[in-house]
């Protein structure tokens, strides 16, 4: 049977990725000068304590011989699907190990982030479990690429500016109007596509978007958030009222993202229900 393997970044559920035996790769968070990689080196939520008081913030792809540990222990064939290349070096870190390892490797590149990425993980999970073939699978997560949506905002633009994904101008300029953007994975790339006065006027846009693009086809819906349990709340009752919603999942945001977003941080990731419709079994 062919295997999976993502990457921390892709924010899958610990029960999913047991369920399904998922391989996961740690991206490692730099805080103040020290590293360390999510999950193993420190838990969520430490990792999220240190970066709400840390003043220098960023994140490192794996190595490739983190990527290589993961791919021997497992054999055989994987598929090893990745946080968007246009974003993070991961997707070469593991392009690099799949020609280092006896396994027979075949990378994906998500072109998204979070749920966004791990939605296609667990629909290219679903069919592997079947006994797909590797060409059937990143067929199948190619397929749900294309229909897989994100967005996200923040309230402060501090920890964008802080980890480099914005500049200083921009976050004090925003910081001074208030506004809250909402950004998206376009072809892999980060870009904002709306801005709202407040984080609940920024899930009613989120809310809105998706519904102009989905209609009334059913879905599968991921909330992340990072610490902001009322807020995640609001967004899934505000997703279930407008939106033809057959599968919803909420989790905490994961480490190595809360660093650019920071707390307070909400997200949402949509993918059309067939792609995972296994998971209610």
């Amino acid at each position: 049977m062919v295997k999976i393997v993502v990457d921390s970044a892709l924010n899958i559920p610990s029960d999913m990725l047991a369920k399904f035996e998922i391989g996961v790769v740690p991206v490692s968070l730099t805080l103040d000068g020290k590293s360390y990689r999510e999950g193993v080196d420190a838990t969520r939520a430490e990792l999220v304590s240190l970066i709400a008081r840390s003043e220098s913030l960023s994140t490192s792809q794996p190595s490739p011989g983190d990527f290589l540990e993961v791919y021997d222990q497992l054999g055989g064939e994987l598929v090893s699907l990745h946080i968007t290349a246009k974003a993070s070096g991961t997707h070469q870190s593991a392009v690099m190990a799949s020609s280092m390892t006896k396994a027979k490797v075949t990378v994906f590149d998500t072109a998204n982030a979070s749920m966004g990425g791990g939605w296609q993980a667990l629909a290219a999970a679903l069919l592997a479990r079947q006994g797909a073939t590797t060409s059937e699978i990143v067929a199948k997560a190619t397929a749900a690429k294309a229909e897989t949506v994100t967005f996200l905002s923040v309230p402060t633009l501090k920890y964008l500016s802080r980890s480099g994904r914005v500049g200083l101008a921009k976050a004090l300029l925003a910081s001074l109007l208030s506004v809250k953007p909402i950004m998206t994975f376009n072809d892999g790339v980060v870009e904002v596509v709306a801005r709202a006065r407040s984080m609940t006027g920024a899930c009613k846009e989120m809310v809105r978007m998706l519904k102009d693009k989905y209609g009334t086809k059913p879905l599968a819906i991921a909330v992340m958030h990072a610490e902001d349990t009322v807020l995640a709340a609001q967004l899934q009752e505000l997703l279930a009222k407008s939106l033809n919603v057959q599968l919803t999942l909420t989790t905490e945001l994961t480490a190595s993202l809360v660093v650019h977003g920071g707390p307070g941080t909400i997200a949402v990731s949509a993918i059309p229900f067939e792609y995972v419709d296994g998971l209610k079994e």
